[in-house]
């Protein structure tokens, strides 16, 4: 294809956009399906009548010039004539400490977008501007050297000066963008992928223990008196203190924490934006379980606590800021022992509420992989003694 339409003189030109069968990705790729058109022909070529089609498919992990998810998208294309095509995957993409947003291959006429690195916010802008300014290089061809005034030239007005456009030294890697913020990002957006609210209905264990333990404490007179009688830092410290517990709970009880030193060194990065992860993950899970409870153990103590009976019990006048009071107290000490509801999940269960498919795949993946390392490391040793 050249700049002067596709290989065949016509003036219509289809993008083929192929997601891996997961909520965001699928999201996004709809999306993309309606408003790509206009700004391609905005921005890039208004003599062409621009189109877009999306296919759900499992895009497999690839290394780092996208080897696998190009081949298949080079079939897809060759199969249903597409001029262009866009993978979309949430599977992270990093060169060093660089988070990938979007890489092409020229040649193949393939776009490679990996959502990690847009971050957790206004994905959908992000995305079409990556997408439309990573086709653009494809439409156009050559690949100007980077900080010449070409390149300054081709980039569009709808791509963010805060994503670093790039003319990367790797072969199978024509132009690429990525994100200027690196790992933050990429964290908050492997965060985001995890769906972490998806942990307030994915664990029954903790949550009706916590249930449980609401009722106990919403009804014993000392919780009453000792809520009122704390002091504002120390509730504060209540409160954070019964989201690390269940937090820590989780992670230690279930083992969901890689270990990091026992990793050759370019493993150990990897290894640290996983706990990374993990730590936020179902640190934010448990602040939407906490919340939930929260209200919940509120509407209750209106119901059941008369202000007349508190009244007996605390000091000073009864108001909305003492039921606030009585409901963290009793909320941080459910959430504490709801920590122990969830020894009854299993570990996998525990994953599957706390991780996407895709996250899974690559966590398993990499503890196998320092499983068969450790295996091999006891073989020879073995082998050496004897």
């Amino acid at each position: 294809m050249t700049e002067s339409g596709t290989d065949n003189g016509e003036r219509h030109i289809t993008v083929g956009v192929i997601t891996d069968p997961v909520a965001m990705p699928v999201l996004l790729g709809k999306q993309l399906a309606q408003d790509l058109p206009r700004v391609l022909s905005e921005h890039v070529d208004s003599s062409r009548e621009w189109s877009v089609q999306t296919r759900e498919e499992r895009l497999p992990p690839s290394d780092s010039r996208h080897t696998a998810m190009m081949e298949l998208a080079a079939t897809e294309m060759g199969e249903r004539g597409w001029d262009i095509a866009v993978c979309i995957t949430d599977l992270p993409m990093r060169v060093g400490k660089q988070a990938i947003m979007g890489d092409v291959n020229n040649g193949r006429r393939v776009v490679v977008v990996s959502l990690p690195a847009f971050g957790a916010v206004r994905l959908q802008r992000r995305v079409l501007a990556v997408v439309a300014q990573l086709i653009a290089d494809v439409y156009r061809p050559g690949t100007p050297e980077e900080g010449t005034e070409q390149h300054a030239r081709r980039r569009l007005p709808v791509l963010n000066r805060r994503f670093q456009r790039q003319t990367p030294d790797q072969d199978g890697v024509d132009s690429r963008i990525a994100s200027r913020w690196g790992s933050p990002q990429l964290l908050l957006g492997m965060v985001r992928a995890n769906r972490p609210w998806r942990l307030v209905w994915g664990m029954t264990g903790p949550l009706v223990g916590a249930f449980a333990f609401s009722a106990f404490y919403l009804l014993n007179s000392t919780v009453w008196e000792m809520a009122t009688t704390l002091s504002s830092w120390r509730m504060i410290l209540t409160v954070i203190g019964a989201l690390a517990v269940m937090t820590g709970w989780l992670v230690v009880y279930h083992h969901l924490w890689e270990p990091v030193r026992e990793r050759p060194r370019g493993e150990r990065e990897e290894a640290v934006l996983f706990n990374a992860s993990t730590v936020l993950t179902l640190g934010t899970g448990v602040a939407f379980m906490y919340i939930g409870l929260c209200l919940v153990n509120l509407t209750a103590s209106l119901v059941l606590l008369p202000s007349e009976l508190l009244q007996s019990y605390v000091t000073g006048s009864v108001g909305v800021s003492t039921y606030l009071l009585i409901t963290l107290l009793v909320t941080s000490a459910a959430t504490v022992a709801g920590a122990i509801g969830s020894g009854f999940e299993s570990e996998d269960s525990v994953r599957n509420a706390a991780f996407s498919l895709r996250e899974r795949e690559r966590r398993e993946a990499f503890r196998e992989k320092h499983e068969q390392r450790q295996r091999a490391a006891e073989s020879s040793g073995e082998s050496s003694r004897g």
